[in-house]
Formats: C-alpha cells, structure tokens, sequence
C-alpha cells in the first residue's frame, strides 16, 4: 500500500483558489491487476442527525438568512418567494407533528409526485426529522406519461402512507389511476374534498404534547433506518426502488462537512434546477444547503428550447457559490454567456468551482468556458466534478483541484474505497466499484438485483468503466470511460467504448450535435443516431433560419455540414472507431420509452431498439440522401 497525493503543475493557468482540504489517497496493487483506492483523510462526523437538526441550528445561527426561493409564478417579472432559516424549522416542527397525527412513521411512508418547491422542501426535512420515508417520484411519470406505467410500477414497489402533490387539479389523472381513496392526499393549491390543505398542516401549533412527540420521533430513529427511496430504471425500463438509510444520508452530510468546511463561516448560495427525485439533486444539492446554511434559489428553467430563457432570467439574480448542471445545460449557458456579460459576470464573480455530471463535457464547451472565464474575472473556476450514482447517495469519488483537461472525476471521498478491475481489450480501462457509509443497503423488495449488485467484498458495482489519468500516480485522478454494459464488439472483433466514441462525434461535430446514440452492433463500422442543436443547425444558412425541426435534419445543407465533419476523422482514432455515418432525428427522446432520464442521460439501448427502424436504414447499402455519410 503506497499513498500518494495529487500533484498541481506549477505551469499550469492561474485558477481561482476553491475551498477543499488537502487530501491524500492511499493504493493498492494487486497480483491480479486489481487495484484497490481510498481515502486516508478521515470523513467528518457529524453531530447533527438529519437535516431537521441543521435546519435547527441555522435557525439559530443565520435565522433571517434565506433558505429556500423560488419563482413565485413563470410570468417574466414575478418575484423571488422565499422562506428564512428560522420559518424553515418552525415549519419543519408543524408539519413533522401534523405527519405523525395522520398516522405516517417509519412502515408508512410518504410519497411526492409533484417536482421541486419550498413546500417539497419543507416536506422531506419535516418526514424525515420525525422518521416518516420519503419517496420522491419523478413528475414526469404523472404529467407527461400516457399509459402511467411507470407510476404504477413505484406505487407497487413503495405503497404509500400519504401522497404530495402541489397541485391537485394538474395530478388529478395520476391521483385516479393510483386509486387509493383511503391515502391521504396533501396539497398545495386546488385541495379537494377530502384532501389535506398545505397551509393547514403548517399552521399546527406546535403545542407541548406535539413538541414531545417530535422529539420522540426523532430520537426513536437509528441509522439504518429508511429515510428516502430513490427510484432508478434500468435498461428494461422498470423502476428500481434504491433504499436509503438515514445513516447514508448523514455520511452526504459529513461529506460537505469535511469538503466544504470554509463555507460554513459564510453564507452561500446556489441557483438549481436539477430535480430532486434523482441524487445529484435531492440528495446532494438539498443536503449541501442544510448542511452549509446557504441559500437554495430553484431554478425554474431547463437546459430546453423554450425553458432555458427562464434559467438566464434567474442567473441575472443569482451569482452562485458553486454552479452544477449537466452538459446540455453548460452548452447552452456558455453561448448565453458569451453574448451577455450580465450573465457572464454572476456566473463567474462568487463561484469557488463548476461541476456537471451525467455525461462527459465535449471539450469546445470546456475551452470556452475557461477562456470566457479569464475575460470576465482574469483567471479560471475549476471545473470539480465526480462520479456517483443514486445507489450512494451521491458521494462516491470528485476531483478536489484544478485540472487542464476536461473528464477528471478525481479519487475517492474520505470514508469511500473504490476498487478497479481490468477490463478485457487492453486500452487500460477499469471496471470500477465503491463501498462506504454512503452506498446503500439495497433495492426495495429486489432480494435478486441486490446480491448481483455487490460482490464478495461488499463493493457495488457501479456498472461504469473508467481510466487512469496517470497509470503511474492513480492520486491524479481516474477518467469516466462509459459504461461497461454500453460496450458492444464490432464484427471485426474490435471493441467499441461507446461512451468515448459518442463524445468524440458530438466534438467533432460540434456545435451541431446535442446527443447521440452510437449503433454498430453485428456491423463492421460504425454509424449514429444523433439530435441536433436546433439553433446552431439554423444558423448554418439564412434559408434554413425558420425551419422546424422535422424540415431541419433533412436539408442537404445540414446533412453536408455533418458529411463535412465526419470526413475528417478525430484526432489519434483508427478508422474502426470512427463513426461513417449519421442520421439526424427531429423526435425527441421519448421518457415514456425510458429512452431518457430527466437530467438528460440518454439510454442507448433502449433508444436503438424502440428506433431499430431507423437503425436498419443507417445502415442499408444504399442509405437516403438525409443520411449523413463520410466519404
């Protein structure tokens, strides 16, 4: 066993300094190659158990201070509704007691189907601060799915005690088809008959009785008790419940305890869109709030056409401490930037680090970024992203220092271990697995995924690939490598890392291209689905410049932009890794189909085979002409 620590270059462009600890990671070779990573540096222990307890002792410590905002409508000038440190907790105690009065507790859990708000908020730290689960469900099975598949599915998996919606007309279909009149219902707006009003549960009076039974409730939790159960699809679609424990939600906590400790002497602020029934958001971004008693300002934009105005209305007010989102959004937000030095400036004035998770960041964005950067404030952010997933909470390994390339995802935090293990093909990329106090326990009534999940060492496998930034120092940090089950041979035996060759087209083509699905299963080349940046495609020619999309991915001068690109190979990949041909799609991918997550991830499997339509005609020996094709 060896430690060492990650090493700066002293010629490296001048970073602003960011607020980590030094931190050194101890390795271990293997005989069989295997090589075992972890933190020496010990993680924080918190003395607080759950977020109610921090909402607490900021109501103390910053009472006054704003906890959670949001729009208070989508019209252009409406105003920021928020809610200080000190309403929170006072908040928390109402609720917490009015939950207990209707019979929720531990084997009884509650359920949110509606997305990120101040009463959502209010509503997790209440639940779980009395040890009610919590079961936060994507909207989108509610609102936009036709068949309520999926709804029915996590509604089978974690039947609930009392359901969340914020409100009742918009759920009213889902509300039907879930079809349990004798589950208590709470809503914000539109509370119908029978239902539970929002604002009568936070006007309980927290009497004596109802402070004791609070408290009892609270200290009646242990560790490995339910807090929260996240829901995560795999290739099929159906939703796995990820069982959460309030022990791997206090170790989230010691995360930013340990990681962030320099902002907690001031306040801090954070504008986010990210939902809260994924980790990255609500358990991540919801727990570093609470626990560093900064400011929460939900972002009520998206990284789409249409939704990504409301996103720079709200940067305009916000200038945040650290600033996450995934690629789509990056890209969007650095053109916005460029052409707006409002914006520009309360992206770059208070930030101590970028981050974006979720998929890799094509290096055009990565460059403009930092040169935008150093125009605005004369030196760069460090981009300090990670990887994670749902099944630990979200802490697994991050990237603590400033690096000159894009996709370093550092070592792994104080109390995780991650072990890697070679993968067949030769190019030096890993199998990675973690363990420690924030990986879960796992799947909700899925006895089978749960023991295929771990392996005899206890270290769950994360299913992604990775590599060595420097095979001789693995304290310089690993790089995402796509993920293992993406992987696919060529019939020439090659194999294709479809995470890197899809970022590879996405930057060679750039900034045409939004996502793509790369296709070449039982073929001899490579070809690809792909969505195009509708604005950038437009802006290719005058003519094209009213175009919808379904005209768009068809005019030959877009199909020639992409031919053009494809002609000239990316640099160092052999022509088996070079993708020959492209088709652009005008429909988006379809949640509904599982062929997306909500933050953006792209589920290659599930979109080539509800498109293998599309797949078969990339690959005809005489494609149409809207088939882009290198020469």
């Amino acid at each position: 066993m060896t430690a060492t620590s990650a090493a700066r270059s002293d010629t490296a462009p001048k970073f602003r300094p960011t607020v980590f600890p030094p931190r050194t990671t101890l390795v271990e070779q293997r005989a069989d190659g295997t090589i075992v990573l972890r933190c020496a540096n010990p993680p924080a222990d918190p003395a607080q158990l759950g977020l109610g307890e921090f909402a607490a002792h900021w109501a103390v410590q910053r009472g006054d201070t704003c906890a959670f905002a949001e729009r208070e409508s989508t019209s252009p000038d409406a105003a920021w509704r928020m809610i200080t440190w000190a309403e929170m907790w006072q908040q928390i105690q109402s609720v917490g007691a009015a939950l207990l009065e209707m019979g929720l507790g531990a084997d009884c859990p509650l359920m949110i189907l509606s997305g990120n708000s101040i009463e959502h908020a209010i509503l997790v730290l209440a639940a779980e601060h009395v040890g009610v689960p919590t079961a936060p469900v994507s909207p989108a099975y509610s609102l936009v799915s036709k068949d309520f598949a999926r709804l029915r599915d996590v509604v089978s998996l974690v039947p609930p005690g009392a359901i969340f919606v914020q409100d009742a007309a918009a759920f009213a279909r889902a509300l039907d088809v879930i079809g349990k009149p004798d589950v208590p219902v709470i809503a914000v707006r539109g509370a119908r008959k029978g239902h539970h009003d929002w604002a009568s549960l936070v006007a309980t009076t927290v009497t004596p009785a109802r402070r004791a039974a609070v408290q009892a409730a609270h200290d009646a939790i242990h560790e490995d008790d339910l807090g929260r159960v996240l829901f995560t699809s795999g290739s099929t679609g159906v939703p796995k419940g990820v069982a959460l424990s309030h022990g791997n939600l206090r170790a989230v906590a010691a995360y930013y305890l340990e990681s962030f400790r320099p902002l907690l002497e001031r306040p801090s602020r954070y504008l986010d869109w990210l939902p809260w029934h994924h980790g990255l958001g609500g358990v991540l971004n919801m727990t570093r709030v609470a626990t560093l008693g900064g400011s929460h300002y939900i972002d009520d934009g998206r990284p789409l056409p249409g939704q990504f105005d409301r996103t720079v209305r709200n940067m305009r007010d916000v200038a945040a401490t650290v600033y996450t989102a995934v690629p789509a959004a990056w890209m969007m937000l650095v053109t916005e930037a460029e052409r707006n030095p409002e914006v520009a400036r309360n992206l770059f004035s208070e930030a101590v680090n970028f981050s974006y998770g979720g998929a890799s960041l094509p290096r055009d964005v990565w460059d403009r970024i930092h040169a935008l950067s150093e125009r605005t404030i004369g030196e760069r952010v460090a981009f300090c992203s990670g990887l994670a997933c749902t099944e630990s909470s979200g802490v697994g390994l991050y990237c603590t220092w400033p690096s000159e390339t894009t996709g370093n995802i550092g070592v792994p935090a104080p109390g995780v271990s991650a072990k890697l293990i070679p993968l067949e093909g030769g190019d030096g990329r890993y199998e990675i697995r973690i363990k420690g106090p924030s990986v879960f326990k796992g799947y909700v009534q899925r006895p089978d995924l749960t023991a295929a999940a771990f392996d005899e060492e206890g270290f769950f496998k994360m299913g992604d690939a990775v590599r060595l930034q420097d095979p001789s120092d693995p304290a310089r940090g690993l790089s995402f490598a796509g993920r293992v089950a993406e992987d696919f041979k060529l019939t020439n035996g090659t194999w294709v890392r479809t995470g890197a060759v899809r970022l590879t087209l996405v930057e060679q083509c750039a900034p045409l291209l939004n996502d793509a699905v790369i296709c070449g299963h039982d073929h001899d080349y490579l070809a690809a689905l792909a969505w195009p940046n509708v604005a950038a495609c437009r802006s290719l020619a005058p003519e094209l410049s009213e175009l919808d999309a379904e005209a768009l991915v068809r005019h030959p001068i877009v199909v020639e932009a992409i031919r053009t690109r494809l002609h000239a190979p990316a640099s160092g990949k052999g022509a088996s890794l070079s993708v020959r041909r492209v088709m652009l799609m005008a429909e988006p991918p379809s949640m509904d189909a599982n062929e997306i997550a909500d933050k953006g991830y792209v589920n290659q499997a599930a979109t080539r085979a509800r498109r293998a339509h599309l797949v078969e005609a990339l690959f005809h020996p005489e494609p149409e002409s809207h088939i882009a094709c290198a020469r």
